[in-house]
């Protein structure tokens, strides 16, 4: 676990797996320093304890993160300096997954958790189930100065169930739907080069994908994808061309023919 940065590139203080900031009076009546929500409260992602870590409410990192509407992790915590990425040792990430926090292959991955407590302060209202401006922000006189206003829905798209009915927090786990970035991999169908439209499964290489490597094992893979189709079509118009049904013509690339022809006599 590194230690953000502040704005003039400074290490900043860490106590408690949080980052240390002024806290609010009024902020700290609504939730405890364990991340407990006071006044029927409840939080839109889910919350859990970490082996070790006593009664503290932690996050899986990417949970919060899109519930704000970040695709991943990594941006979330580069563009919100306040909140600490806490990776968890393999006794805690085992315990997660016996307790079906986590699935069973997520258990070569690097797991990272953020306090609970970190993400009301820094995002208030739009952290919370239904919340509402400043009367569910942390910080009430930051918010008012930006000009909210009071009362106003934090996130008017946000999808809340009807009463007596739990609020759908599985929308932001991954291995429920939240983004097939963290699914299993299946073989990828890549274009067998000679045939004409025939795919056959091929073995992909076993990568482990974590919050800081998925793009780039994602774009390899479109990379790779997109040379396989290159190769196939390439064959295909030396071979055969490309039939053209509404004319009825077979065409083949220009760049494959020749621009000038030579008559000899024999």
């Amino acid at each position: 676990t590194v230690a953000p940065l502040d704005l003039d590139g400074n290490p900043q203080e860490i106590a408690d797996d949080e980052v240390v900031v002024l806290n609010d009076p009024v902020g700290d009546t609504k939730v405890d320093a364990n991340g407990k929500l006071a006044g029927g409260r409840e939080y839109r992602c889910r919350t859990f304890t970490v082996l070790g870590k006593g009664d503290r409410l932690y996050m899986l990192s990417t949970e919060p993160a899109r519930c704000i509407g970040f695709r991943d992790s990594y941006l979330f915590f580069q563009r919100h300096r306040q909140l600490l990425k806490v990776i968890v040792d393999e006794r805690q990430k085992f315990d997660l997954i016996e307790r079906d926090i986590i699935p069973h292959s997520y258990k070569g991955r690097a797991i990272g958790v953020v306090t609970a407590r970190s993400v009301y302060r820094e995002f208030g209202a739009r952290i919370i189930v239904g919340g509402r401006r400043i009367v569910d922000d942390y910080y009430e006189q930051k918010a008012r100065a930006e000009g909210a206003v009071d009362g106003q829905l934090a996130d008017p798209d946000d999808k809340l169930p009807p009463p007596g009915v739990e609020y759908n927090r599985n929308q932001y786990v991954a291995w429920h739907g939240a983004s097939a970035v963290y699914h299993t991999q299946q073989a990828a169908l890549q274009p067998e080069v000679g045939g004409v439209g025939v795919f056959r499964d091929q073995k992909k290489k076993n990568v482990v994908i974590t919050d800081e490597n998925w793009m780039l094992e994602h774009a390899r893979a479109a990379t790779n994808f997109n040379s396989l189709l290159v190769q196939q079509r390439r064959k295909l118009w030396a071979d055969r061309g490309v039939y053209e049904p509404h004319t009825g013509i077979v065409m083949v690339p220009a760049a494959s023919q020749p621009t000038k022809v030579t008559f000899e006599y024999v």
